[in-house]
């Protein structure tokens, strides 16, 4: 009885599991009829609100979706599309190279206006050592130059430079103190030359912007003497020596030519012996 049986009931235990299977499946559609027939008799405004719902989970699985987008597109270096749509930032003046042949030909000279801190064309302040400080007489006279600096205010780029200016006058010593650059001072001196003769010395002219060739030329004439500029040796100052004594007639011809000179910042040392110069 045994072996007659045995067969039959590993038939029936593998046969029950796919009833129960069908079974489940069936209930499944079942219930999903029941699901749409019952949405076909519920009233209009129900199914209205069934499908904003389904409309607002739709629109928030999208901005998800964008914004994991812009998320991996900027750890990968690609610009998003707010980026893009942001407005872009002035690009600095270039001027596009051509062969001089495609140029017109020159019908007068060309006026060439530099700048005045740095001696450069204005369009090449920016990459010269002082452009903190040429930034507002860039702003003023050449804006067409710097279109990315539209929105900088004048009175701020004024203030920078003066504090780029002050900072360059301080010189830092062992230990951290703060050295600042000596003021700008004249001073005269005469010197013997051997016996009778003597040179008067005038340094210090150079540091009020002062051209010494050009003050050489107007001593000599003033004076009808011999008149050089003389460099300085091991960081002394360059001098405008005369030959004479014109201590106090050059007081006078300083206060008169150059205002920016006053009277206050020139001074008269005792008088030194004139070195001799190399030989050859």
């Amino acid at each position: 009885l045994k072996s007659d049986t045995a067969p039959i009931g590993r038939a029936l235990l593998s046969a029950m599991p796919k009833n129960k299977k069908k079974a489940s499946k069936d209930e499944k559609a079942k219930e999903e009829e029941e699901e749409e027939e019952e949405g076909e008799d519920a009233p209009e405004s129900e199914v209205k609100e069934a499908e904003k719902a389904t409309e607002g989970k739709e629109e928030v699985k999208e901005e998800a979706k964008n914004e994991d987008k812009e998320e991996a597109d900027g750890a990968k270096g690609y610009p998003s599309e707010s980026a893009e749509a942001a407005p872009k930032a002035p690009k600095p003046f270039h001027i596009e190279f051509k062969l001089h042949d495609s140029y017109p030909p020159m019908e007068s000279a060309v006026t060439v206006v530099y700048c005045p801190v740095c001696s450069l064309p204005p369009d090449f302040c920016q990459y010269g050592p002082t452009w903190e400080k040429c930034k507002p007489w860039c702003l003023e006279n050449a804006p067409h130059y710097y279109p990315e600096l539209s929105g900088v205010s004048l009175e701020d780029a004024k203030k920078k430079a003066e504090e780029v200016s002050e900072k360059s006058k301080e010189k830092l010593l062992p230990g951290g103190k703060v050295k600042r650059a000596k003021s700008p001072h004249v001073t005269i001196r005469k010197l013997n030359r051997g016996g009778r003769k003597c040179v008067t010395s005038v340094a210090g002219l150079d540091l009020f912007s002062i051209k010494l060739d050009d003050v050489a030329k107007l001593f000599k004439k003033k004076f009808a003497c011999g008149c050089s500029v003389v460099k300085g040796e091991n960081t002394l100052p360059d001098t405008v020596d005369i030959q004479g004594d014109f201590e106090d007639e050059v007081i006078d011809i300083i206060t008169a030519e150059w205002k920016q000179v006053p009277s206050e910042k020139i001074s008269v040392l005792d008088a030194g012996n004139k070195k001799k110069g190399k030989g050859k």
